[in-house]
């Protein structure tokens, strides 16, 4: 395999270079391979944000599952002993960058003696360049993309980390890496901003797409041609305010350019910040983006929020984010700035798809956060808009990407047999529960019941109910409750929320039940109490008018739990 640097200085690497299976990456080496060894051995190697970002599941943490090996025709990975899926392992290659840029990677990838039937190429930390891609026995596959490098800020640390390395990884069956070139080009970058839903999420491996987080902004690529390059800065947790105030927006402002782009999305995390709101702090910061992006010669461009996979217990969709899109939205038209409805786009999908089948495009159990499915999809509506800005409109393939869709079933990999770990659940153990005979309140139990049903959340209040105050510790719980429909509205008739009112079998099962059936469609029509013994969150001897003391509380939530 020959890796080519010819636009690099003398002090990188030479012109040409013979790279072989023994070649593993190190700083002093600046290219080289990576797999598990070397990354074990590494610390920098084990930041995702500064690498490929595939890593192994953590029941493989220390073991080596892949080996590379010289072939005719290039370098290949195999699996050992340890890991049956070799189809599914990465083929990660790494190289130092005379400095943060664009750079052309130009690459040849040979099929060796059998079909290849799904090629993936992932640039970067785990951007899709392309995917899908058939070779039959002895084919060679030659491709082009344009790749950012950039410092960036990684997750749990607060410094800035210089980053001056690029990243290839290929995914599929019976392929080797023939050749690479990287040169130094000038070419239009569009910086993304925005929390989790946007972000470069890992991903682990044997590679399973329906079982790695993924944003969007790690998708877009795939939807791109060479000569624009996508350099994303979101992160999980950011507001329009903490993006600035961590750090990333610092970065953005050092690298961006005339004629560059500036894609921002938020609104997750500002929802849950009452100096955020809609009409206020948010509105405030966004505006603030438009105008210093705008003196620096680059083009803002407003992405409405992502819609959550969230219904109330009556089966209708449960819109939490309608205030920010509706803001952005304004703001486009007040300021002049392309605005891309996303929340429109995806909560029309999702309700068209229904609650269960819009689960395949989420990671497994989380109604929030896409898998690489779900965030393809949204990128690719994100990409059909942007071709439509005269200036973008030759750098996007939109209408070429083929369809990926996810299989009906989805489910994460369990450990091996005789793997030891422990459950993590959101509900503290029985032995360690305080006053276990002491009668639990409604809002006791709602705080835990958010927690099991895995609602985000909300740290506003909206002063519905005029027994409840926002400074009140449990006023989120309250409005998530609302938000979420799980209080039936017979026990709020009198318009008082009663927070601390004893909770009765009768309430418990109605609120644990709207829970249940806003997370399984499947059972929206089945009868309350059925429903809740066939579940185990009560016994035969229920008795409606009983009050429930906290140790009988949490375990009908543990039971609950157990049926998500």
């Amino acid at each position: 395999m020959y890796q080519k640097s010819i636009a690099f200085s003398k002090s990188q690497l030479p012109a040409d270079l013979l790279v072989s299976a023994a070649d593993l990456y190190t700083e002093e080496k600046g290219y080289g391979f990576v797999i598990e060894k070397n990354r074990r051995e590494q610390e920098r190697l084990q930041l995702p944000e500064l690498n490929a970002a595939f890593s192994v599941w953590y029941w493989d943490n220390g073991k080596d599952l892949s080996s590379l090996v010289d072939t005719a025709k290039g370098v290949a990975i195999t699996a050992l002993e340890e890991c049956t899926c070799q189809e599914s392992l990465p083929l990660s290659f790494k190289i130092k960058t005379p400095h943060p840029g664009c750079y052309q990677l130009s690459l040849t990838i040979s099929c060796e003696d059998a079909d290849c039937n799904n090629l993936l190429i992932f640039t970067g930390r785990r951007h899709l360049a392309t995917r899908a891609i058939s070779l039959k026995a002895g084919e060679c596959y030659q491709a082009t993309f344009t790749v950012h490098v950039c410092d960036f800020i990684p997750r749990g640390t607060e410094k800035v980390y210089e980053d001056t390395t690029l990243d290839l990884t290929l995914l599929g069956k019976n392929i080797s890496l023939s050749y690479l070139s990287v040169k130094e080009i000038e070419s239009p970058v569009i910086y993304i901003a925005g929390d989790s839903t946007v972000t470069d999420q890992s991903g682990c491996y044997p590679y399973d797409p329906g079982c790695c987080y993924s944003g969007w902004g790690q998708m877009l690529s795939a939807y791109t041609k060479p000569g624009i390059a996508i350099s994303n800065h979101a992160h999980s947790g950011l507001t329009t305010e903490s993006f600035r105030s961590e750090g990333h927006y610092g970065i953005v402002k050092r690298f961006i350019q005339k004629g560059d782009y500036y894609l921002m999305q938020f609104a997750h995390n500002d929802q849950k910040c009452s100096e955020l709101d809609a009409a206020g702090g948010y509105r405030k910061r966004l505006v603030a983006y438009i105008e210093e992006i705008r003196a620096c010669g680059a083009i803002p461009i407003l992405i409405t929020p992502l819609a959550r996979n969230t219904w109330k217990g009556d089966g209708s969709y449960n819109d939490l984010l309608a205030d920010y899109a509706a803001a952005c939205i304004r703001i486009g038209a007040e300021y002049q700035v392309p605005v891309i409805d996303l929340h429109e786009y995806s909560m029309h999908f999702i309700k068209q798809e229904g609650l269960d089948q819009a689960k395949r495009y989420f990671y497994p159990k989380d109604y929030t956060h896409t898998n690489d499915y779900g965030a393809y999809r949204m990128a690719g509506f994100i990409a059909s808009c942007l071709s439509k800005i005269d200036e973008l409109n030759a750098y996007f393939n939109n209408s070429t990407a083929p369809s990926w869709n996810p299989p009906q079933e989805i489910s994460l990999p369990l450990p091996p047999e005789g793997y030891e770990t422990e459950h993590v659940s959101a509900l503290p153990s029985l032995d360690k529960l305080e006053r276990p005979e002491e009668t639990i309140v409604r809002v006791e139990l709602l705080h835990d019941l958010v927690k099991t049903v895995g609602y985000v959340p909300v740290n506003v209040y909206n002063d519905m109910y005029p027994d409840v105050t926002g400074h009140e510790w449990y006023a989120g719980v309250v409005e998530v409750s609302y938000q979420n429909s799980l209080v039936d509205p017979k026990y709020t008739a009198d318009g008082s929320f009663h927070p601390l009112a004893p909770v009765t079998w009768e309430q418990l099962v109605s609120f644990c039940i709207n829970g249940y059936k806003s997370r399984k469609a499947a059972v929206l029509k089945e009868d309350a109490i059925h429903l809740a013994k066939q579940l185990g969150i009560i016994k035969e001897n229920y008795q409606p008018n009983n009050t429930v003391t906290r140790k009988e509380a949490l375990c009908a939530l543990l039971a609950l739990e157990q049926a998500l």
